[in-house]
């Protein structure tokens, strides 16, 4: 299996690329490519790119039957190789994880603040009437 980098493919040889996704680039000659939900085929010539998403069948080969090919594939990298290869990156995410967790914590308390005091919730599924002209909201809320 071909897992990256750049190959030279000879005349008659195929290859398909990994499910997970990636980049290609045609280095070098003429390459035909067949994607597994696309009915047509294409064919890509030195310093054209394309991208393969997630879990799509593709199968590569040399257009030009005297000629071979050289390509460059990048391939997607896995969520756990990214996070480690970013270690900042990965940090971030558990940050922006961490405060999605606290902000969801602060609102049910202040719902529950809300409730104590007597007052019916305002959220998904309420409205708001604000009085024209009288410059503060109404306090009543009803259903929508």
């Amino acid at each position: 299996m071909f897992r990256g980098g750049t190959r030279r493919l000879l005349p008659g040889q195929a290859l398909r690329l990994p499910k997970r996704g990636g980049e290609l680039t045609v280095l070098r000659g003429r390459l035909w490519l067949t994607r597994g939900k696309d009915p047509g085929d294409h064919f890509l010539v030195a310093g054209q790119r394309v991208r393969l998403g997630d879990h799509e069948d593709a199968v590569i080969e040399p257009a030009e039957s005297a000629r071979g090919v050289s390509l460059h594939w990048e391939p997607r990298p896995a969520l756990a190789s990214a996070l480690l290869a970013r270690p900042l990156s990965g940090l971030a995410f558990l940050a922006f994880i961490a405060a999605r967790g606290f902000a969801a914590l602060a609102h049910k308390a202040a719902a529950a603040a809300r409730r104590a005091r007597g007052r019916q919730p305002v959220g998904d599924g309420y409205a708001v009437f604000v009085a024209p002209g009288s410059g503060r909201s109404g306090e009543s809320s009803r259903r929508c």
